[in-house]
């Protein structure tokens, strides 16, 4: 670098220069080789967006690159179930329709989950042609590129640029006030969807989203559907539709069907190590119970009772907590303190073939829940699950001939609770005890003695502890009765057991 001859030797003159990163070096002087580095700066060149006779022909375009949240599905299913007409539809189209005459923006607005991509995407299959033609921006995507895209286009079809929740497409490089004057001159629709709350904010005031948003119609949604789209639900022949119908509880429609994929992934993940193996296991309690039959909610108590351990409150604010702002993997009962699985959570619960179905244990445990907690589902879930353990128990396997012998009990079946305790005590001696007990129960002692014998011999320590006290009441009886006859040994031997019962008893009082 050559030295400005007016500096002298040595000396570095210095120019005051702009603050911030800039140097200035016009007017240094060096001594020594230099490296140094220039930034030159530029406006950024808009990314070109394809030609628009290129864009995809609205009969091609894949629903779920629009942002419609995916459906559950089972076998062959489609990945969405068919469209229930909305009670705007009719308002929509006529908006839809007119845009595509004239170009300009149009809005679908309504709360989170309320179904406004698909019906936005509905009203324009509705009403664009064959030949229509779609860009589909990703959020963020710089729009500024579109003018040049819509040059030399075929104008005998319609163009539609689809902004799926506008708020992210808002800004400099997006739609702006000039880029939605020039889809209006070219006669393109906009079509967008827009959260209330996110409408709201910018929509109304003089900044430059408001600009965008004033003159264009909008089409407003909720997750309330109306007595007519409940009607029209109803003539719906997809089982996701119908399980809708019956599971959603205080949900909306849409609501059920997006959130149901996300807390059927979440909860089958978290059974991993280091996830939330205590919450799924909780949450999986719930849901074996609704596919027994139990519709009511039921303490937390209940559940730590059935598994021996207790549940920390991380694993139910874990399992409580709502998904896409909708519904936890539990939802609370009307009573406080109460917890059943949450609609959707069960809806897929029943209809998967992931999960086996629920064993002996969970029957048993449906059935003592229901009569506690629910006795309006007792006498169903006594009854499904006496049909469903019927095949196992048949096969002898022990557990369900036990809990399939105790149904029968609490269903007032006693020819068939007879059967099944008898082939129990058959199967497995030390299980005779639940016999012995159940005739017990019905003042049966001499019948229940032969169970509890060999209940005891196989080592059933109950039946040890039962079995002694009782052979000394049959003892007791019997002697007395042999005294009454005048036997005088029946008479002393009764003398003796009475006298040595009732040293026992002062021994336990002492």
């Amino acid at each position: 670098m050559e030295r400005e001859p007016e500096q002298e030797e040595g000396t570095a003159g210095r120019a005051a220069g702009p603050a911030g990163d800039h140097v200035d070096f016009r007017h240094a002087t060096f001594h020594a080789p230099v490296i140094g580095t220039q930034y030159t700066y530029a406006p950024a060149v808009p990314a070109p967006l394809a030609p628009a006779d290129t864009w995809p022909r609205l009969r091609a375009v894949r629903r779920l690159t629009l942002g419609i949240r995916p459906a559950r599905r089972f076998g062959e299913e489609p990945t969405l179930p068919p469209y229930v007409r909305r009670d705007v539809d009719d308002a929509l189209d006529r908006i839809v329709r007119n845009r595509l005459r004239t170009g300009g923006l149009a809005v679908v607005t309504g709360e989170a989950l309320s179904g406004k991509s698909r019906t936005a995407w509905a009203a324009l299959r509705r009403a664009g042609g064959a030949g229509t033609r779609v860009h589909i921006a990703q959020p963020g995507a710089d729009l500024r590129g579109l003018p040049a895209a819509l040059r030399g286009r075929d104008r005998s079809c319609h163009h539609v640029l689809w902004l799926d929740d506008l708020e992210g497409h808002l800004g400099a490089e997006g739609l702006t006030a000039g880029l939605l004057a020039e889809c209006v001159h070219e006669g393109v629709l906009v079509l967008a969807t827009m959260r209330d709350d996110a409408y709201d904010i910018h929509r109304f005031g003089d900044g430059p989203t408001a600009r965008v948003l004033s003159g264009a119609p909008t089409a407003g949604l909720s997750c309330r559907w109306s007595a007519g789209e409940l009607t029209r639900l109803a003539g719906a022949a997809d089982p996701r539709l119908a399980d809708a119908r019956r599971y959603r509880g205080a949900l909306g429609v849409t609501q059920f069907l997006a959130v149901g994929p996300e807390l059927w992934q979440e909860w089958r993940r978290a059974e991993r190590p280091g996830a939330q193996p205590g919450g799924h296991l909780l949450v999986r309690l719930a849901v074996d119970l609704a596919r027994c039959g139990l519709t009511a909610a039921v303490p937390l108590a209940e559940f730590e009772q059935r598994t021996a351990r207790s549940f920390p409150a991380s694993d139910l604010d874990w399992a409580a907590r709502p998904r896409l702002g909708a519904v936890g993997l539990l939802v609370p009962g009307e009573r406080a303190g109460t917890w059943r699985a949450s609609g959707p959570l069960v809806a897929d619960a029943l209809r998967s073939t992931e999960l086996p179905p629920p064993g002996p244990d969970r029957w048993s445990f449906a059935a003592e829940t229901a009569r506690e907690h629910g006795p309006d589902d007792f006498e169903a879930v006594v009854r499904a699950g006496r049909a469903a353990l019927r095949g196992w128990a048949e096969a002898d396997d022990e557990y369900a001939v036990w809990s399939l012998a105790d149904l029968a009990a609490l269903a007032g079946d006693d020819t068939d609770a007879r059967f099944w305790y008898r082939r129990l005590a058959e199967l497995v001696p030390r299980l005779a005890q639940p016999f012995a007990e159940y005739l017990l129960g019905r003042g049966e002692d001499d019948e229940a003695v032969p169970y509890l014998m060999k209940a005891a011999g196989a080592g059933h320590e109950r039946a040890v502890h039962d079995l002694g006290p009782l052979l000394l009441a049959r003892a007791e009886h019997w002697l007395a009765r042999s005294a009454e006859a005048g036997s005088t040994s029946a008479a002393g031997q009764l003398t003796a057991l009475r006298a040595a019962l009732a040293g026992d008893r002062a021994t336990v009082e002492e």
